[in-house]
């Protein structure tokens, strides 16, 4: 593998984990993720125009729509505020999706990716967090005492469906395990809204397997319940070691998710939302962009000194800073990147309905959070994937990049091709 593969790869590696506080030892104030999130979306945005030709026809019009909001946002600065960069804030947070693109591009020249990999960098990343770092031992159960943030436990997403869609595929017993213990392990670390979207993404592969989509259609009803109720059974013994109190407050976050008016932190989301919806009615075409800026947090206090507002929800945070045409461009990628994959692969590969099942979860975690920046890396990868497929076999440094110029249909001229050597 050359020097280029190498550089590629070790990019591909920083979108996909690089901008998330996880690789930060779970310091979301970390000075280096701060820097590392600018400078990536800093250089998504000229990437827009650079790697324009190399993208697919849904990326391509992405692209286009991007890179002229941007070119909007500067113009509206030098016209409102005598310079073309107000708020650097205002941009990024608009071109964040853009990483998508970048991710495509870059996933086109590193190399094989196997999802597998991603699951090893994650659990890696969680052994250090929470034991070399000792994190966990401070968790009682409890929303206040909590060692992760949503976007951090958003990436045990993707092992859960790994060994769901493994267990699909193979049928080895070990992989169901290993499924319900990742899913255990999200339920354990108290983010409804990662459970709730783990659980829909799990239906939906389970889905997929059913239509044979990514397995026969097969499946083993008898053996994969009887081994569920075992694992639960099993548990049972260490939901009575936490005590009775802790047992009751973890048992009233998980009813939070089925009745969120009458939780606290649900009651209160309830109310942003219904607060940054009113003032979308406002602008509901392009939003409040740099004047929302300058307002700040206007639901706490009017005369907020900060500005910049943090709104949960991805889609009413798009809404309410870039209206309908900001969250019309983000819901295309997403949603062009699902139907890209879907219709040019009759059936997935592991990394496919893994990816496919992660990038579908993002429509449901956005509803409570804002999409974390890595979560478009990953959106890029499965448009790799998915226009891209590779043998499961085969090991990603026996590929080199060739041109095929002889296949009128493809969007993407740059393939890889087996080149083994014997």
């Amino acid at each position: 593998m050359n020097i280029k593969t190498w550089i590629y790869r070790i990019a591909l590696y920083a979108l996909l984990f690089g901008v998330s506080a996880l690789t930060y030892g779970g310091n979301a104030l970390s000075p280096f993720l701060e820097k590392a999130v600018n400078g990536i979306a800093l250089l998504g945005i000229p990437a827009l125009v650079l790697f324009y030709f190399y993208q697919p026809g849904v990326y391509k019009v992405a692209a286009w729509a991007l890179f002229l909001g941007v070119v909007l946002l500067v113009i509206e600065s030098q016209y409102e505020y005598g310079k073309p960069v107000y708020s650097y804030f205002v941009i990024k947070r608009f071109a964040y999706c853009g990483l998508a693109l970048s991710a495509y591009f870059v996933a086109a020249r590193a190399g094989v990716l196997k999802i597998k990999y991603a699951v090893n960098i994650i659990f890696g990343l969680y052994v250090v967090n929470q034991l070399f770092l000792g994190q966990i031992f401070s968790y009682a159960l409890t929303s206040e005492t909590r060692t992760t943030s949503a976007p951090e436990a958003f990436y045990l997403v993707i092992p859960f469906l790994y060994y769901t869609v493994r267990y699909f595929t193979e049928k080895k017993i070990w992989d169901l395990f290993g499924s319900v213990a990742v899913f255990g392990f999200i339920v354990f670390l108290l983010h409804r809204s990662v459970m709730s979207s783990a659980a829909v993404a799990g239906l939906l592969v389970t889905g997929l397997a059913a239509i044979g989509k990514i397995s026969d259609g097969s499946l083993n009803v008898r053996r994969t319940l009887g081994t569920v109720m075992v694992v639960t059974l099993a548990s049972l013994p260490f939901l009575g070691i936490m005590g009775s109190i802790k047992a009751d407050g973890f048992m009233e976050q998980i009813a939070g998710i089925f009745d969120p008016a009458e939780d606290n932190t649900g009651s209160w989301r309830l109310e942003q939302i219904t607060h940054y919806m009113n003032q979308f009615n406002d602008r509901p075409l392009l939003g409040w962009r740099y004047e929302g800026y300058d307002r700040g947090e206007i639901m706490e206090n009017e005369d907020f000194p900060e500005k910049g507002t943090i709104i949960h929800s991805q889609y009413v945070d798009m809404l309410y800073n870039y209206g309908v045409v900001g969250l019309a461009i983000n819901l295309f990628i997403i949603l062009g990147t699902l139907y890209v994959m879907y219709r040019r692969n009759p059936t997935f590969s592991t990394e496919q309905a893994v990816l496919f099942g992660f990038i579908a979860s993002g429509l449901l975690f956005g509803i409570s959070y804002q999409l974390p920046v890595f979560y478009w890396g990953f959106v890029g990868l499965g448009m790799f994937y998915g226009l891209h497929r590779q043998p499961d076999d085969v090991n990603p440094d026996d590929y080199d990049m060739v041109e095929n110029e002889d296949d009128e249909h493809q969007d993407n001229p740059t393939v890889y091709t087996p080149q083994i050597s014997i």
